[in-house]
């Protein structure tokens, strides 16, 4: 009885506070695939595939899945298309392709590729045509975020740490925004981009922050001894979702609010990642 009521307590409380779905990935026995977890709390699966699905992201328009997958060797970068059930792989060379990321209007997609050498951000096509290598450096360029205002966010490996950098959607007006120590990953912008969402180690621990553009004031948004890693925005910024864990069998999918309070833990099994909303 104790247990049911626990049950129906976390139930609502999920349903408080996550009011939209949120995917991510879930790993059962070096398996992963990708899921959905629903307003209601239900979890359903989206992919069932021997090999690894990772990293989904949802079209603004809530009708296309861009993913990463290693269906055919190493990282691939696939969309499915939600309404059909049709995947699609967009990228298909030997190197690495991952953490990809929608622009507003869900036409092109950006992403992070090794096929020059070192990992470079690049743009395409949402067919995956016009692949355009952006950032062109010899820095490591990684985890790129497409903002409204046409942005692409980025971390890039200066001396040492990763830096928040961005850049105009066509590789123009480079500018780094951070220069101080610790690494500063997945860099996500609020909706009028005073703000700025990150992850990073500058406290000794992956934790998350959050960092007034403007001042450079950092507002440290989590405290905790596990790592707190791949924040996400919801569609009106008053939620963060991100996962927290060790890595191992201790790791999963959180919601807070977007001042820091209000932490709840979403997933209860299994090793569970990279999370992100669904577009209102």
């Amino acid at each position: 009885m104790k247990k049911y009521l626990i049950l129906i307590a976390l139930f609502i409380l999920i349903s408080q506070l996550s009011a939209q779905k949120i995917i991510y990935t879930s790993q059962v026995n070096n398996n992963d695939n990708l899921m959905i977890l629903d307003e209601k709390g239900s979890i359903k699966a989206l992919t069932d595939h021997p090999r690894k699905d990772s990293s989904p992201m949802i079209s603004p328009d809530g009708k296309s899945m861009v993913f990463t997958s290693e269906r055919v060797g190493w990282w691939k970068i696939w969309t499915l298309n939600l309404e059909t059930n049709e995947f699609r792989q967009l990228t298909n060379r030997s190197s690495a392709d991952y953490s990809p990321s929608w622009s507003p209007e869900g036409n092109k997609i950006v992403f992070t590729s090794t096929r020059d050498g070192n990992q470079e951000v690049y743009t395409m096509n949402k067919d995956g045509s016009n692949k355009i290598n952006l950032t062109q450096s010899k820095s490591e360029d990684i985890m790129p975020f497409w903002s409204k205002n046409d942005y692409i966010y980025y971390s890039s490996n200066r001396d040492g740490f990763y830096q928040i950098m961005r850049m105009k959607s066509d590789g123009s007006e480079k500018e780094l925004l951070t220069n101080t120590e610790g690494n500063k990953l997945m860099p996500q912008p609020a909706g009028d981009e005073t703000k700025i969402l990150y992850y990073g180690d500058a406290d000794g621990n992956m934790e998350i922050y959050l960092m007034d553009l403007d001042t450079k004031k950092v507002m440290r948004l989590t405290n905790h001894p596990l790592m707190d890693m791949r924040p996400r925005w919801s569609p009106d910024y008053s939620q963060i979702v991100f996962e927290r864990g060790n890595k191992g069998n201790n790791h999963h999918i959180y919601i807070m609010d977007a001042d820091g309070s209000n932490v709840t833990k979403l997933t209860t099994k299994n090793y569970n990642y990279t999370p992100s909303f669904f577009p209102k």
